[in-house]
């Protein structure tokens, strides 16, 4: 078994923190994860979800329908739904993300349909797990290029603007979309070919949220200290957060002490552990998960 050194470790946390902040090289991962889920996307459209005896959501389960009745490909039936909504993307969206969409639907659409080709299809003999594997796959693709600014186009592109426009969670706007979907897809085939893309569905769902909770949760940190001012500095400075300072008392000590409370995001975590080793080592700290935020505070991580 190999033993890491010291070197290697730090190394394996600098290349954390890289991938935690969204604004270092921020154009180089925006690259990455294009490109990653895109090809994630492809292998999800045209290698599994054909072949495995389930159905699919927006316009690849269209696709589907289209395929059974007319033989027209699915990445052909991607490309042709999505042109009228590269109206909505310019108009509600913005430019960038129309840009990006549309290399992505070109490129996926391409790859939908000539990677069958070039790589076997995956059938998996078991629509059960096909359904959760596909559910994984696709949400991290699609987590992806939502962090990349892009989507997959058809029902994303509405999806991203319902969300926008009402202020709803983009999974939630994915899940009642899909539901639509899925009805035309029990006209089509049967009822087992809904059950396991409602699976998938769901899976792809936790998966997306997960992704989400992964990069940017938030959390709230109560440190106790002596010397409040020296960390709070650091604070503001390398995290440019706010935070309330609050002079407490032990219950066994009945030493006086300061307690700061700030509010932050799982990928500024790593950063502000650093900060209270180098500030005030002896510190106790305690970090709490939390749902909602009301009020001004600010993303510091990636969004989908």
């Amino acid at each position: 078994m190999k033993e890491y050194t010291v070197k290697d470790l730090t190394s394996i946390m600098q290349l954390l923190e890289g991938v935690y902040a969204p604004h270092q090289h921020k154009k180089l991962k925006d690259i990455l994860f294009l490109v990653i889920g895109i090809l994630l996307f492809s292998v999800y459209a045209g290698l599994l979800v054909p072949y495995n005896g389930i159905g699919a959501s927006g316009t690849i389960g269209i696709g589907l329908i289209m395929q059974k009745y007319f033989g027209i490909p699915i990445g052909t039936t991607q490309l042709a739904l999505n042109v009228p909504l590269f109206y909505i993307a310019y108009k509600y969206i913005g430019k960038q993300f129309l840009l990006l969409t549309g290399a992505t639907i070109f490129a996926s659409s391409f790859l939908i349909n000539n990677l069958p080709n070039i790589v076997a299809p995956v059938e998996l003999h078991d629509s059960l797990v096909a359904a959760i594997f596909c559910g994984i796959i696709s949400g991290i693709a699609m987590s992806f290029l939502l962090i990349a600014g892009a989507s997959t186009g058809g029902t994303d592109i509405t999806g991203k603007f319902l969300a926008k426009r009402f202020k709803w969670s983009i999974p939630t706007v994915f899940l009642m979309q899909d539901i639509l979907v899925y009805s035309l897809i029990w006209l089509t085939f049967d009822i087992q070919h809904v059950m396991y893309a409602l699976i998938m569905s769901f899976v792809r769902n936790q998966t997306m949220k997960n992704i989400q909770r992964f990069f940017s949760a938030y959390i709230q940190c109560s440190i106790i200290c002596l010397n409040p001012q020296e960390v709070v500095s650091a604070i503001n400075s390398r995290l440019g957060r706010g935070s309330t300072i609050i002079e407490v008392e032990g219950g066994y000590s009945h030493q006086k002490q300061f307690m700061i409370i700030l509010i932050i995001q799982q990928n500024e975590l790593h950063t502000l552990k650093k900060i209270i080793a180098q500030t005030s080592p002896k510190s106790f700290i305690t970090i709490t998960n939390i749902s909602n935020i009301l009020g001004n505070f600010k993303e510091h991580s990636y969004e989908l």
